[in-house]
């Protein structure tokens, strides 16, 4: 959020600052008193190219500064954006972005202190305000923003969205494309081009050229070509400086012994001796060297011939190739790769061609959920569009987003599709191109049901109207009003406007205007109180002449909208306080579920341990008892007594027969009541494993239906016989 706005000398605002808050904040005036100035600070802000025209006269430098509140979502973007300029911590409380144009045009972009660059500060200002002109009238009449408009709504333009995916892939299609067709055309000149490789490689063997030999071989032409003037210059320097009898270096020999003949006690004298003798050992030297020279020259007859015809062979080579000899071997080693090449070209060239088809495929498999992802959102988009139109007063507006199919020879980075938004503001009118049919008024409201629409995936937290209230006014006004104050519960509004219907719902009213002092002509913002709003709304709906009725007209405005404005506040905590419960009730019943899971592990474990403590062996004291899960033997223990009252009795016979008989009797009656009361324990322990254990399986408790079943059959079978019994006594 915009909480602080300062500008000096830019155009006409020499001095400005703006203290701004939560909510709608409009900006009103005059026309030319420089509101629009202020969007231009902003729009700086937002990395826009600086102009010398801009400095105020006198002023050295225009200067933009503004302090943004930042929320956690924008913090967390904000520094993925700045992570490398080392800002101060304090940032994350309070962001300060600063622009400075001078009068070449020139300036420097300033965040939070730090000095960066011009697209570092487009970035991030970009990440916080949104501006939304009148100028952006004429891009909705433009069909090639139309394809983007609609990817915006669908979010398929973001990083990692369908169409940033569908663009890498089909710029990695082409590239392989360009490639192929790039070896190809070196396909088609390759024989030639092999062949003429071949015929250097096989000159350059054929030569074989050694390292330091051209250099060798020239000084050893140019000696060759002079060989027997120099070796007369050698032999002649021998003789005159040692073979002849009045050789220098004899001469020299002799001045040395004059020399060591003269008195010890002169020093220039010894000195004169000790430089002869150094002279005439030089003299030797220079004698011996002659002589060598002279005889290491043995001239071959035919060596300079073919020596030359060498050199000249090694001369062709250096010119043919434009190198020196020395890496000679460098570019042969490039022309063998080169021929390797060509010579492997149709297997690389097949190979390249798969890989171009498959490249092909997946960026034409992008491109077809693409088209599809865009034709789904068109519907969605148009349907939403035409209920923003609605609440904007044009309730029978009808908006198309027509998505048709590209020739595959015009497919491209964007896709294969062409958008184009058709309108009608008329019932029963066929929707025509939007540039064609709409209205400068129609225009404005279809570009507010756009930012509204497309707000729902933005994350700018700070949106800016700079008159697009153009072309309507009255009821369409206040409907304008009632969507921009309605977005402002969600984003910060920054709104100017020369409606009344729509500064009437301002949270913060400010009126612009343009003063004149010691002849320069400034501007100047004030913040207005409620009865200041009384007063500029009455002129902006009378004119210069204030009149009662335009006072109780402009007052009847900021009452509905205050009005509207607490309605508005109302639902807004209806909505917070329903979110709320809602969000307490799904953490409940997250809770309850959690807890279920546990008492189904708990249970499970339970019911898995069970069997194996019935496993263990009773004790020899204790009776033995039935396992708590298994109901066997009830129905065990009835089949049982079944079976014992279907036996036929033995024909009674007297006193004994009787005593047998009651004997009989009450035995039947007891294992009656056993079995009663071996059933009723049975249903007792069923309900107790039951209420333990709910989620048992579906076998588990069929069996257990079974087994109440037939214990409950055989004990009406064991009544019935002993019924039947006494009967027959």
């Amino acid at each position: 959020m915009l909480v602080y706005l300062h500008i000096r000398g830019l155009a006409l605002l020499d001095d400005v600052a703006l203290e701004l808050g939560p909510g709608m904040n409009v900006l009103t005036g005059e026309t030319g008193a420089g509101k629009s100035i202020i969007v231009d600070a902003l729009m700086l802000l937002r990395g826009a190219r600086g102009r010398a025209e801009l400095v105020r006269k006198g002023a050295s430098a225009a200067r933009v500064e503004a302090q943004f509140e930042l929320e956690p979502g924008a913090r967390d973007r904000i520094a993925e954006a700045v992570v490398d300029l080392d800002l101060d911590p304090s940032w994350r409380e309070g962001l300060v972005l600063e622009r400075v144009v001078g009068k070449a045009g020139r300036g420097r972009s300033v965040i939070h202190a730090r000095l960066t660059t011009l697209g570092m500060l487009e970035r991030v200002g970009g990440e916080l305000v949104d501006i939304c002109s009148q100028h952006e009238h004429h891009s909705l009449t433009q069909v090639s923003r139309h394809l983007d408009l609609l990817d915006a709504y669908a979010s398929l333009d973001g990083e990692g969205g369908l169409r940033r995916r569908y663009a890498e892939a089909y710029e990695r299609w082409q590239g392989c494309r360009r490639a192929l067709a790039d070896l190809e055309a070196r396909a088609r000149e390759g024989v030639a081009r092999a062949d003429y490789i071949r015929f250097q490689l096989e000159e350059i063997d054929r030569v074989a050229p050694e390292v330091g030999e051209y250099e060798a071989l020239r000084d050893r032409v140019v000696l060759l070509r002079d060989a027997q003037r120099w070796v007369g210059f050698a032999r002649q320097a021998h003789e005159m400086l040692y073979e002849a009898d009045d050789a220098i270096a004899a001469r020299l020999a002799g001045l040395v012994d004059e020399a060591r003949r003269g008195p010890g006690s002169s020093r220039l004298l010894a000195e004169i001796g000790e430089q002869l003798a150094t002279a005439q050992i030089a003299c030797e030297e220079a004698a011996s060297a002659a002589s060598r020279f002279a005889s290491e020259i043995e001239i071959e007859p035919g060596e300079l011939d073919l020596a030359e015809e060498r050199l000249h062979e090694l001369e062709g080579l250096r010119r043919k190739h434009r190198v020196e000899l020395g890496e000679l071997a460098a570019r042969a080693e490039q022309m063998r790769e080169e021929l390797a090449e060509l010579d492997n070209a149709d297997d690389r060239q097949a190979a390249l061609a798969a890989q171009e088809a498959g490249l092909r495929r997946a960026a034409g498999e992008l491109a077809g959920r693409l088209d599809q992802a865009r034709r789904a959102a068109s519907e969605r988009l148009a349907r939403e569009i035409e209920g923003e139109l609605r609440a904007l007063h044009l309730g029978s507006a009808r908006l198309e987003v027509r998505v048709d199919t590209l020739p595959e020879d015009q497919h491209g980075p964007r896709g294969r599709n062409r958008v184009e938004l058709l309108f009608t503001a008329n019932p029963g009118e066929p929707a025509a191109s939007l540039s064609r049919v709409a209205s400068g008024g129609e225009l404005s409201r279809v570009l507010l049901a756009f930012k509204g629409v497309l707000a729902t995936g933005d994350h700018v937290t700070t949106y800016v109207f700079d008159e697009v209230d153009a072309g309507v006014g009255g009821a369409v006004a206040e409907a304008i009003g009632r969507r921009l104050y309605r977005a402002s519960r969600q984003r910060q509004v920054l709104c100017i406007t020369h409606l009344p219907q729509i500064a009437a719902f301002a949270d913060a009213h400010f009126r612009v205007e343009k003063l004149t002092e010691g002849g320069r002509t400034t501007t100047r913002v004030t913040r207005l109180d409620e009865a200041a709003r009384v007063e500029e709304l009455a002129r902006m709906l009378g004119g210069a002449r204030v009149t009662a009725s335009a006072r109780e007209h402009a007052a009847q405005l900021l009452e509905e909208a205050r009005k509207y404005r607490r309605k508005e506040q109302a639902r807004g905590r209806e909505l917070a306080a329903r979110l709320a419960a809602e969000s307490t009730l799904s953490s409940k019943r997250l809770a309850a579920k959690a807890s279920k899971s546990s008492e189904r592990v708990r249970a499970t474990k339970a019911a898995s341990a069970e069997p194996q403590r019935a496993a263990k062996p009773a004790s020899p004291k204790a009776p033995r008892r039935p396992a708590k899960t298994s109901e066997a033997t009830p129905v065990k223990t009835t089949a049982k007594t079944s079976e014992t009252s279907e036996k036929p009795a033995a024909k009674p016979s007297g006193a004994s027969a009787k005593r047998k008989e009651a004997k009989a009797a009450s035995k039947t009656s007891a294992k009656k009541s056993s079995a009663k009361k071996s059933a009723s324990q049975s249903s007792a322990k069923q309900s107790t494993s039951q209420s333990s254990a709910k989620q048992s399986t579906s076998k588990s408790t069929a069996k257990k239906s079974t087994s109440k079943s037939t214990a409950k059959t055989s004990a009406k079978k064991s009544a019935k016989q002993s019924a039947k019994k006494s009967a027959k006594k």
